[in-house]
């Protein structure tokens, strides 16, 4: 008896000490207020974008000597400049390309978005059709050749629109392909 009360103090007071050094110990959360105090304020590596090139093919800034070329043309080389101006820049070109492309896109991401819902609702009422069948006995019993003729039915029918599925994404890499060879940004 006098042995086992000796063990049990001794681990009581081994257990205090462990308990007394681990709450001395900083938390996490101190450590990382020191570290964030102690961290440079600035970055030490500069990111580059793609904003920090630009587009080398669009002049940001006009050209001054056009002005002073027109003051001494003639009225006809200034009725040009006035239909050359109308013309689209090719900045703007470059923009109207863009945005024709990422329409065509979108319209056919929705496209695929829609056949997907109609896969996942043929899908649904193939899975509903089948649990009503397995569900009621009697209609297993009276109809077995109609449940299956219906299920091949449902299987061509998901086929066809899965298959409609595959083809309508490959038509959208085919134009993300086209889009990036004219130099659009393809969406």
């Amino acid at each position: 008896m006098n042995k086992f009360v000796s063990y049990t103090l001794a681990i009581l007071a081994f257990g205090c000490t462990v308990t007394t050094f681990a709450a001395a110990q900083q938390s996490l959360g101190d450590a990382a207020r020191e570290a964030r105090k102690n961290k440079p304020a600035e970055p030490t590596t500069k990111v580059v974008t793609n904003d920090d090139f630009g587009r080398p093919w669009v002049s940001i800034n006009p050209d001054s000597s056009d002005s002073q070329e027109e003051a001494g043309k003639p009225d006809a080389d200034k009725d040009k400049d006035k239909n050359k101006e109308k013309e689209k820049t090719s900045a703007e070109q470059q923009a109207e390309v863009d945005r024709q492309w990422r329409e065509k896109i979108a319209a056919q991401n929705e496209k695929i978005a829609l056949l997907q819902r109609e896969l996942d609702v043929l899908q649904r009422e193939n899975r509903l059709r089948a649990s009503s069948y397995y569900g009621d006995a009697g209609s297993r019993l009276r109809n077995p050749g109609k449940y299956a003729e219906d299920d091949r039915q449902y299987r061509d029918n998901i086929a066809a629109k899965q298959k409609a599925i595959d083809d309508a994404k490959t038509v959208l890499v085919n134009m993300k392909e086209a889009a990036r060879k004219t130099g659009a940004s393809g969406g």
